[in-house]
């Protein structure tokens, strides 16, 4: 048997979110969500971390930020910022809702916004 198309990736949430990314790309013409599967399935060492500082400063109003790897909590989120990832460290998370932000998954960013508008992939 040939080697799989997600390569060494043995986590199945990591497996599922990526399939899911690639069906709403193909489906919907949304090349944004294939770049973050293609990003997912590079080993985990080379995921990025983007701290809310850094995405607070890289979104305009009204973007959605994408991060195919993790958000950490260093600095503070400006009010509204809205991020997708495939995780939150515990800070990340309650410093972006404290501010009214949105943490949500990478697979809820791509149901709510299949076309990938408005996205601006960070780290």
């Amino acid at each position: 048997m040939g080697k799989s198309k997600l390569g060494g990736k043995t986590s199945d949430v990591v497996r599922t979110t990526i399939e899911e990314l690639r069906l709403v790309s193909r489906a919907k013409g949304a090349p944004v969500w294939r770049t973050v599967a293609d990003r997912l399935e590079r080993p985990l060492r080379n995921w990025a971390e983007v701290n809310l500082d850094k995405a607070s400063a890289s979104l305009k109003e009204g973007e959605l930020g994408v991060v195919p790897g993790r958000v950490l909590g260093g600095g503070s989120a400006r009010r509204g910022l809205q991020i997708a990832a495939f995780g939150f460290s515990k800070g990340a998370r309650e410093k972006l809702l404290a501010a009214g932000g949105r943490a949500m998954s990478l697979t809820e960013a791509a149901d709510s916004n299949p076309k990938g508008t408005n996205v601006r992939i960070l780290g």
